[in-house]
């Protein structure tokens, strides 16, 4: 049976400290170039502004027409299924008021995802190719940071290595 010692707890301890460690250098990176955009400039703001409203927009609106359809067929099951005039004109009544509410619903986001299709072909001609130099830039920081975090790994590597054959050293 295999029992854990003070020194192994330790080992443990170490490698978790490691783990922790890197786990804060990635989030360090990944802050940077998440960052990068801002410092670009602010077209690239306002077009990733722009995009993730017109993907909300899109997003209701299927959620909406997902909605008109459950809507439609419950209409059919309540017609079908036959219940008392003055039940079935209640379920009715409620299913047109949803079926009002849902349809408003739709107009404002339908409203919302062609300000932001607008917005997004604004922000794409005023800055005539800008957005594109600033997304190169963004591109281009982030294989920056790869390749500084290729070279850290080689790093460790070279140092595992080192700590391997010192530890198959102390043994032979």
């Amino acid at each position: 049976m295999y029992e854990t010692t003070g020194g192994e707890r330790s080992i443990e301890e170490l490698e978790a400290a490691v783990l922790g460690t890197l786990d804060r250098y990635f989030e360090a990176r990944l802050r940077e170039v998440t960052g990068c955009p801002r410092r670009v400039g602010p077209e690239v703001e306002a077009y990733e502004k722009a995009r993730r409203q017109f993907a909300e927009a899109e997003e209701e609106l299927e959620g909406i027409r997902r909605r008109m359809e459950e809507l439609k067929a419950g209409a059919v099951d309540t017609v079908v299924g036959g219940s008392e005039a003055s039940e079935l004109g209640q379920e009715i009544f409620e299913l047109y008021e949803e079926v009002r509410d849902l349809t408003q619903a739709e107009k404002t986001a339908q409203r919302r995802k062609e300000d932001a299709e607008e917005t997004l072909r604004r922000v794409e001609v005023d800055f005539e190719g800008d957005l594109g130099l600033a997304a190169d830039g963004v591109a281009a920081l982030a294989l920056s940071k790869v390749e500084e975090i290729d070279a850290f790994k080689a790093r460790l590597d070279q140092r595992f290595e080192e700590g391997r054959k010192s530890v198959l050293g102390a043994v032979v």
